[in-house]
């Protein structure tokens, strides 16, 4: 798992703070997202991102908290950019195998 940079452990802070300002709790967060009370915890400490972003949409579209879309928005780009990068390295990989197979087929008429 990477490394978090002090922003976004500052992001995760901030945002148990709105949580704590809402009057919620770890057990409220847990019933509401059908999770559990651990995995809202690593969450909120920054071990749980994809949780962490439901934290996020939650507290968006239930309480109005409309700030934390900008850092959604921003995640979600990350991911995408992961998964982008990913795929390109699958698709080289692919790219290899065909010439490889070519290759074959060719020393096989060969002989």
């Amino acid at each position: 798992m990477p490394e978090k940079n002090s922003n976004e452990l500052d992001f995760h802070k901030q945002v148990k703070g709105v949580v704590r300002s809402l009057g919620l709790d770890v057990k409220q967060l847990a019933e509401k997202l059908d999770s559990n009370i651990a995995s809202i915890s690593r969450a909120l400490n920054g071990q749980n991102e994809k949780l962490f972003n439901r934290i996020l949409v939650l507290l968006s579209e239930e309480y109005g908290v409309s700030a934390l879309h900008q850092h959604l928005d921003s995640a979600v780009g990350k991911d995408i950019a992961e998964i982008k990068s990913t795929l390109q390295n699958i698709q080289d990989a692919i790219d290899r195998l065909e010439q490889k197979v070519g290759d074959l087929q060719e020393e096989i008429k060969r002989k």
